[in-house]
């Protein structure tokens, strides 16, 4: 023991430019013990976060109470659309039991999937359905997930959106429909099983769909679909436990709680605004993904490719050979920032000019100078990378190369008979480049 103290001594003295004391001595070993313990309880927190997040969010969603009894869909008779539907009509006497048997079995699929992510409350003829739904953010750093995320940035759906209000922190919509959006036939056969019916055909329905989101990238989207009063819905989401919803992200939204009070005249405003600033960092988030795609390193995308074949994560190289990084913190931090401008009214981005944009007075505050001298669209564009035109040409600069990430130590690696090729730390995910 005394030969590990005194060990543990020479390396500590040989941090100081004096020599170490016997109480400077204990000192760090105090400060190093608490550190450890801050350290122990940082990841303990974090396997819980996760824990609850593999559980999803049915259990933040309100129980039954006076006015709203809870249920699952399984809970009745779903059936009725798959045994008397048009569709079944349509077959012949000697096809249609087979037809309704395969209905029945589809529908018992679907039930049983919206009844992982939801509940279903009543109040006399009245139905609310309630889900949750968790969604990783998607892997920018795999082809898979730079599709996903450059296909989130367009809007296909053709949804206009009406402001319910912004409860508990979050902007609910309703979706409204268009000239080119309708009601799809997988959401009237959902509600047919949730009312006990046959599924609606026409273009009106006789029920109404709101929306909302949590955070960005990681996020859980809430969909109610309900032949309730507006109103009603309303305060019904007001049950909804958006503090443990919250506590369900590794980065939790500002402004969101059980708690949060929002002035009613402004409230509409406010949740057209923080939709806005979602849809620009969606876009964002697509635009930087698109360009991704279009830098793609051949070598790098192989051997992503064999280290997955191998078991090993596929995605340790970056897709690019580091000439386009993705700077998720960064936009994390940006569009928190924003939502928490936009919550709290700050004087500083009402006396803004506002053609500037959100990012001209983010990067402002980040570099600390003026919007002016943080325009990005003054910045040189590397020609190694086709950034194209959208709201992220001007924005190239800032997250290509070195400039934008961390000066960590580079890290020498071999894979297999490669030659040995350098990796950099950009936050805690290591980006390594086998291209030229």
């Amino acid at each position: 023991m005394a030969v590990v103290v005194g060990l543990d001594y020479y390396q500590q003295d040989k941090k100081h430019e004096e020599t170490l004391t016997l109480e400077g001595y204990f000192d760090t070993v105090a400060s190093r013990f608490n550190l450890y313990q801050e350290e122990r309880l940082a990841e303990e927190v974090e396997q819980d976060r996760q824990k609850r997040w593999r559980q999803g969010a049915k259990p933040y969603l309100p129980p039954s109470s006076e006015e709203w009894v809870r249920r699952a869909i399984t809970d009745h008779d779903y059936t009725v659309d798959a045994r008397l539907g048009a569709e079944q009509a349509k077959a012949s006497a000697a096809a249609r039991p087979l037809a309704i048997e395969v209905a029945v079995q589809e529908a018992k699929v679907r039930a049983d999937k919206l009844d992982r992510i939801g509940w279903l409350y009543e109040n006399g003829e009245k139905t609310i359905w309630l889900q949750a739904r968790l969604v990783s953010s998607p892997n920018q750093n795999t082809i898979v997930g730079n599709i996903e995320a450059s296909l989130a940035g367009m809007n296909f759906k053709g949804t206009d959106y009406a402001a319910l209000g912004v409860i508990g922190g979050v902007a609910y919509f309703e979706e409204v429909a268009g000239d080119f959006y309708d009601v799809s036939k997988g959401t009237r056969t959902n509600w047919a099983l949730m009312k006990k019916k046959i599924a609606e055909t026409g273009k009106q329905v006789s029920f109404k769909t709101y929306v909302g989101t949590l955070g960005l990238g990681q996020e859980i989207r809430l969909k109610v679909m309900s032949d309730a009063p507006r109103d009603e819905v309303y305060a019904f989401l007001q049950q909804v436990d958006y503090d443990g919803l919250n506590a369900l992200l590794s980065l939790p939204v500002p402004g969101v709680s059980n708690d949060r009070v929002i002035d009613k005249a402004v409230e509409p405003e406010l949740a057209v605004d923080m939709a806005k600033l979602r849809t620009e960092f969606v876009k964002l988030r697509g635009e930087l993904a698109q360009m991704r795609i279009n830098n793609l390193d051949n070598l790098s995308l192989v051997a992503n490719t064999l280290a997955g074949s191998y078991g090993l994560p596929g995605d340790t190289f970056d897709l690019t050979a580091n000439k386009i990084s993705s700077p998720q913190e960064l936009m994390q931090l940006g569009y928190r920032k924003g939502l928490n401008d936009l919550m709290y009214d700050q004087p500083d981005l009402a006396s803004t000019n506002q053609e500037q944009g959100m990012f001209g007075r983010l990067f402002a505050k980040v570099t600390g100078g003026s919007a002016e001298q943080a325009d990005p669209t003054q910045q040189p564009v590397p020609t190694q990378a086709s950034s194209g035109g959208g709201l992220l040409s001007g924005l190239t600069s800032i997250f290509n190369g070195s400039g934008s990430r961390s000066q960590s130590a580079e890290v020498k690696v071999r894979k297999g008979s490669l030659d040995t090729k350098s990796c950099s730390m950009w936050g805690a995910n290591k980006r390594c480049a086998v291209g030229n």
